[in-house]
């Protein structure tokens, strides 16, 4: 399925089963099939599971515009507004975190239940007073290793083949141009979501993978607790895939966490 943003680009997503609802988001050149073992178990235990390719990502529209942190928090904003959803649980991998904490900075909490946030430092560039950033990236050396970013390997614990040859196709079928994209993995790095994520009220998980190549797992641990209410969870031996090494492990975290509210009410 898809739909148009207001500035007029097309957004894939998928929208299956019924009851509470999660908008499952991936990180940068990240896909929506990505979700695959998330979608089975949420389905199993009868919630409404979204997913959505990012502009530029996946099945959904090139563009050069607005290639932008607060550019994906809108869209989530008008899928959200599209589906008349009135609440959602928001899980989001590596940048889809960040669009996660810039949709909270714009829109506020009045439709979010939950947030899940999966292996993503809340600020990349490292200085005196920060080391929890991207490794080895501070601001006197930014552009010289920005571009190292995507050579590095992502997952600590291999894939299931069968799951990596289902994303290998789809990837070729539908390529991401990181030429193309650069603004906006720029953008990103530039961000300093630690204010937006002290002041949000809702229930916050914080998953990070204990042996993930890009940052120190420690970032969650400060993250929860200069937030209001939130958990955290840091997976042994996990890299920056969390959701797609230990499959099993983080379903189990993920629901565990957002059934809580169920057991609440």
């Amino acid at each position: 399925m898809q739909f148009k943003t207001s500035d007029n680009v097309l957004l894939t997503y998928t929208s299956e089963g019924s009851g509470r609802s999660v908008l499952l988001l991936s990180g940068y050149s990240g896909i929506k099939e990505e979700w695959k073992y998330q979608k089975k178990i949420l389905l199993a235990n009868n919630y409404h599971v979204l997913t959505m390719d990012w502009r530029n990502h996946g099945e959904s529209m090139r563009t050069s515009k607005n290639l932008r942190i607060y550019r994906l928090a809108a869209d989530i904003a008008e899928l959200i507004e599209h589906l008349e959803l009135e609440k959602v649980i928001l899980v989001g991998h590596s940048m889809g975190a960040s669009a996660i904490w810039a949709y909270v900075s714009l829109f506020g909490e009045d439709k979010i239940e939950q947030i899940i946030t999966v292996d993503q430092s809340p600020k990349l560039i490292n200085d005196d007073y920060w080391k929890y950033g991207s490794k080895d990236i501070y601001w006197n050396n930014f552009w010289v290793n920005i571009s190292l970013l995507g050579k590095k390997h992502l997952n600590a614990i291999a894939l299931n083949p069968e799951f990596v040859e289902e994303l290998k196709k789809q990837r070729e079928q539908y390529p991401f141009d990181y030429e193309l994209n650069q603004s906006l993995l720029v953008n990103h790095m530039e961000q300093d979501w630690r204010d937006i994520i002290s002041t949000i009220k809702k229930p916050q998980l914080f998953i990070a993978g204990e042996c993930s190549p890009l940052w120190p797992s420690k970032y969650a641990i400060f993250c929860a607790d200069i937030a209001k209410d939130a958990d955290v969870s840091v997976v042994k031996h996990a890299g920056h895939l969390v959701h797609m090494e230990v499959s099993e492990e983080f379903n189990q975290i993920l629901l565990t966490f957002i059934m809580k509210k169920d057991d609440e009410e």
